[in-house]
């Protein structure tokens, strides 16, 4: 899964179409709307929440997704080994459908508060727990 709540205090869930272009989007991935307001796969700065279901191809099909917030934390790999000097630091997300991931030290989407407890201090693409930088977010 590419993005997940680590903690839960403020999961809204809400019913969106599927887009019709740019989708390609998995269970846990960042997603972001068009101009019409259906959901199609994040891109850098713009994302409105995590997918609960894939992409089907299929234009105005249902999609449940999870509003995300500037409160919860939330869990994804990191781009490379994890070191305790991320913590603390700003970062990008690269959004791959299916390999989203943390680049610690750049962008300033999300701000790296802890290493994920199941994975040990140099794991190779272990998980960072972030907030997002809502400042840096945007809806579409």
């Amino acid at each position: 899964m590419s993005c997940e709540f680590y903690t839960n205090q403020s999961v809204q869930p809400l019913g969106f179409q599927e887009g019709g272009t740019s989708g390609s989007f998995v269970y846990g991935d960042l997603v972001k709307t068009d101009s019409a307001g259906q959901i199609e796969l994040g891109t850098t700065g713009v994302a409105i929440g995590i997918a609960r279901g894939s992409y089907t191809g299929t234009q105005g099909t249902a999609v449940q997704v999870s509003l995300i917030n500037g409160i919860d934390i939330y869990a994804m790999p990191c781009s490379t080994t994890t070191a305790q000097s991320m913590v603390g630091t700003v970062g990008a997300i690269t959004y791959t459908a299916g390999a989203q991931y943390i680049t610690s030290g750049s962008g300033s989407e999300v701000v790296i508060v802890g290493l994920h407890p199941a994975d040990t201090v140099g794991t190779s693409g272990g998980r960072l727990l972030f907030r997002f930088l809502m400042a840096g977010m945007a809806a579409r």
